[in-house]
């Protein structure tokens, strides 16, 4: 997700900083469908997401005095979503299994999608996955994390969060594999 700002959001920034409601209910509405996003992706939970939301928000105003540069705001605000994010699942007690590494420092993989798999279907597969992988494939390949910052936020090590994106990866590519080839069976039938 990009962030963008123009002077409107700089303004507003600073009248949060003074306390007013109003601009804050008006940062608000610019970001928060965005940071929803992020939070729904990261706990695959509509509760959690709109708790981590609440809770990343309610910091955010709280400590925008410490914000040097308004700019930056999406950028910070979207940290701190990701942090909370983080935080609610450790709470839900999600563990990271330490695994051996495959040998290998580059663990990417070349995916092909079909092209008839939209992004709300691809979302879908996402949310399928194990909390872990899932969360691990969303820093990484929808949020831009390198593996040491993932591993840094997760409390485990970089070797762990390659293994373990690479295998969601995998995870991900074959259940869309297992779609497509049920999808052929089924067209097959018909024929």
């Amino acid at each position: 997700m990009k962030i963008h700002y123009n002077d409107n959001e700089v303004s507003l920034i600073r009248l949060c900083k003074k306390g007013d409601a109003k601009a804050q209910y008006r940062l608000y509405k610019l970001y928060c469908k965005g940071m929803y996003n992020v939070a729904i992706r990261m706990t695959n939970d509509k509760s959690l997401a709109e708790d981590v939301l609440q809770d990343a928000f309610v910091k955010a105003f709280s400590e925008i005095d410490k914000l040097k540069n308004e700019k930056a705001f999406g950028g910070w605000l979207k940290r701190i979503v990701i942090n909370r994010s983080i935080d609610v699942t450790r709470k839900e007690k999600m563990f990271y299994a330490e695994v051996e590494n495959l040998g290998s420092d580059d663990h990417e993989i070349a995916v092909e999608i079909e092209s008839d798999f939209s992004p709300e279907r691809i979302h879908h597969f996402i949310k399928q996955l194990p909390d872990g992988a899932r969360e691990i494939l969303v820093l990484r390949a929808l949020e831009g994390y390198k593996h040491a910052e993932i591993g840094e936020k997760l409390g485990i090590s970089e070797s762990t969060a390659k293994t373990q994106f690479f295998r969601a990866k995998q995870l991900l590519v074959k259940m869309m594999q297992d779609e497509t080839g049920f999808r052929k069976i089924s067209e097959g039938a018909t024929a």
